[in-house]
This record gives C-alpha cells, structure tokens and sequence, in this order.
C-alpha cells in the first residue's frame, strides 16, 4: 500500500510506513521535495491552481505501476482511527486498510451534511453556469449516472476532500471516469474575472462527483473520521459538541 501525502509547502512531519509525500504544483514553483506531481510525461501538474489535489491523484493513476492499493491524504488532513491522537500510529494503516478492501471498495472520509443542499452548498464555492455546464457534461458522457447525480445534489449529503484510499484497478475506473468529464468540461469554462477560490473549481466539483460515482455503482464504502493537523483534542471535540447543537454546518 502506498499513501500519498499532497502538499504545496514544506514539511517535516512525521508519516507512518506506507505513507509518502507528494508535492504539488510543482511545474509552478520550486521542487523540494523528490516525488511531485511534475515528474514523468504524463501530468497535470501546471494546472493545479485549478486542480488542486487533483494534480497528485492524476500523477498516481498514470504513474504508479507498483501499489496494489494506494490511497491520497492531504499534508494536515489524514484518514484516522482515533481522531483525538495527533500521532501518526492513528493514521489509517496497511494491514488494516488492506484487510478491510476485501470488504468495501473504497476507505473514505465520512459523509458531510449540510444544511442547505449539496447544490446550494457548492455553490457559495463556484458559478452557477459552471453548475449547469458540469450537468450537461455528465448527460451528454454517462446519461445513466443522471438520476444519482440529480440525487446528491438535491440531497445534504456527500464525501468531501477528494480523500480515499482502495485498490489500484478501482482507482484507475475511477479517475478515468472523472477526469473524462473534467477534460470534456475544461473547454467550455470561461474563468475570467474569477477570484483564486472560484478558480479551484475543478477540485470543488470532483468532491461531489466522487459521491455521484459511489451511488451510481452501489459503492461499498467504510467511512473515517478525518483528523486536522494541528487542532488539539479539546477544539475538536468543542466541534463536535457544537455541531450537536446545530451551531455549525
């Protein structure tokens, strides 16, 4: 198994076995660390700004031909099984993760509710129009995941973070399907006048579209709580509670 940490910045924290660092927007910026999403022919690193993420999963779909499961964490945000321990040992593990895949097909954050709908909610991050283009690509490319994308957007549920971890082969068929969509959807998106948030749009869309993907092929998904580097116990279970009491989305 192999984890792969993104991160734009410099960092020395500590990983468990199994889990490395992946620079991203590295054909932006200056290379420092030795595995980055520029590495090789096929990439996409240049269009991490837009991407996010998305750059590092790129990269291991078409360049990792070793790991038969591989997965992707963020460089503060890491799958865990005790969400108050800051210790590595807590991060998802081989022998586990690879024992519950005989099981489930993917190992992902769990699922997210809003208030507003999933639509209402991606929306305070990107355009409309860019909504009803995202619509159109997937009717035109995979009509038959119609009804359950209409489902998880009018819905309050949905996996976010493009975070997961699974076997190789599902994470080829999957990003093959996500990123035909996104290429067919690149061309028709005018991003002039769009603030650096609005331009992380393809990022923001894949969250929702990973959900779209699960439903459709009756995923069977096994949910962690996702730990945020650098919050004490004490503010996230203060979180938790306030959550609870309907304080926060």
């Amino acid at each position: 198994m192999k984890v792969y940490v993104a991160t734009h910045m410099k960092t020395e924290a500590a990983l468990p076995p199994n889990y490395q660092y992946i620079q991203v927007n590295a054909a932006n910026n200056e290379v420092f660390f030795p595995l980055h999403d520029a590495l090789g022919e096929d990439n996409i690193s240049a269009k991490n700004p837009n991407y996010c993420e998305l750059t590092a999963a790129y990269w291991v779909w078409k360049n990792d031909h070793e790991n038969e499961v591989v997965g992707l964490a963020h460089y503060r945000r890491f799958l865990t099984v005790n969400k108050f321990s800051s210790s590595p040992r807590a991060y998802l593990n081989s022998p586990r993760a690879e024992n519950l895949l005989k099981r489930y097909d993917f190992l992902a954050t769990k699922l997210y509710r809003t208030n507003a709908t999933q639509k209402q909610h991606l929306l305070t991050y990107v355009r409309e129009k860019d909504f009803d283009l995202l619509r159109g690509t997937v009717q035109r490319l995979y009509p038959a995941y119609m009804p359950a994308f209409d489902e998880v957007f009018a819905g309050h549920e949905s996996y976010l973070l493009n975070m997961f971890i699974c076997k190789k082969q599902t994470w080829d068929a999957y990003y093959a399907w996500l990123f035909s969509i996104l290429a067919a959807l690149e061309p028709q998106v005018d991003m002039t006048g769009y603030s650096v948030q609005e331009q992380r749009l393809y990022g923001f869309l894949a969250e929702r579209l990973f959900t779209v993907y699960v439903r459709c092929n009756h995923c069977r998904v096994k949910s962690f709580p996702t730990f945020l580097l650098g919050k004490s116990k004490w503010v996230i279970l203060m979180e938790k509670v306030q959550k609870m009491l309907g304080m926060r989305d």
